[in-house]
C-alpha cells in the first residue's frame, strides 16, 4: 500500500459533524499545484481556520481535544501521551513547511479557551517511501469537538478542516492528499463525506488485535 515517510499512519479520529468514521476506508486526491495559498483562512461565521501559532493556549486546546478524541478510536485501551501530543505540536511549530497542525477556532479574536477548539487537523508532507522528488500530504489526524455533535457547525467545521489540509499541501506542492480512517465505526458516513470533498477510495485499512 502507497505510503509517506510520514512517522504515523494518516489517521480520522473523529468524523465530520460528530459521525464516527471507520476502518478499510483508504483516500487519495490529486491535489496539483498552487502559486501559495493563504495559511490563515476567515470562515464565515463565528469561526476562523488557522494554523496553530505556538502561543501555550493553543497547546492546551490542541491536547484537550486529541485526549477526547483519542476516547473514540480503537485504541482507548491505549493510554494516551502527552509528551507524545507534546512533540508533535513542537514539530509542526519547528518545521511548518513540512508538518501542518490546522485549527478551527471561534471567530472574534479572543484567547483560546482549553475546550473552545472546535476541531484541528495535522498533516504532514513527506516522500512516497519508495521515491524522491514528489511529496505526499499525509493526514495524520481529524478530530471535531465532541461538543458539535450532531450540529451543522460540526459538519462546517470538518468541511472547513478538509479545505485547510488541501490548500496546505497544494502550497507545500504537494501531488496528493491521504487520509486514512482507522477508528472503526460508520464506514458509510465517513466515505460519503470524503467523496463529497472529491477525495476517492484507493484502498482500506486493516487490523487485527493480538
Amino acid at each position: 500500500m502507497d505510503r509517506s515517510d510520514s512517522d504515523l499512519p494518516g489517521r480520522v479520529d473523529s468524523a465530520p459533524g460528530g459521525m464516527r468514521p471507520a476502518s478499510q476506508v483508504c483516500e487519495a486526491v490529486d491535489v496539483g499545484s498552487s502559486d501559495g495559498v493563504a495559511e490563515t483562512i476567515p470562515a464565515n461565521g463565528n469561526m476562523v481556520v488557522r494554523l496553530a501559532d505556538g502561543s501555550d493556549a493553543d497547546y492546551r486546546a490542541g491536547v484537550y481535544l486529541a485526549r477526547e478524541a483519542h476516547q473514540n478510536t480503537i485504541f482507548r485501551d491505549i493510554p494516551f501521551s502527552e509528551a507524545k501530543a507534546r512533540a508533535i505540536f513542537d514539530k509542526a511549530m519547528a518545521n511548518p513547511g513540512r508538518f501542518g497542525l490546522i485549527y478551527a477556532v471561534p471567530g472574534g479574536g479572543e484567547p483560546l479557551a482549553e475546550d473552545g477548539l472546535y476541531g484541528f487537523a495535522s498533516v504532514h508532507a513527506g516522500e512516497y517511501f519508495l521515491g524522491s522528488g514528489t511529496l505526499i500530504a499525509t493526514v495524520q489526524t481529524l478530530n471535531i469537538s465532541r461538543n458539535l455533535s450532531g450540529k451543522m457547525l460540526g459538519g462546517k467545521v470538518a468541511l472547513r478542516l478538509t479545505q485547510a489540509i488541501r490548500q496546505w499541501a497544494k502550497e507545500r506542492r504537494c501531488s496528493h492528499i491521504l487520509v486514512h480512517v482507522t477508528n472503526g465505526m460508520s464506514a458509510a458516513e465517513s466515505d460519503q463525506f470524503f467523496r463529497r470533498c472529491g477525495l476517492k477510495t484507493v484502498g482500506g485499512n486493516y487490523v487485527e488485535a493480538l
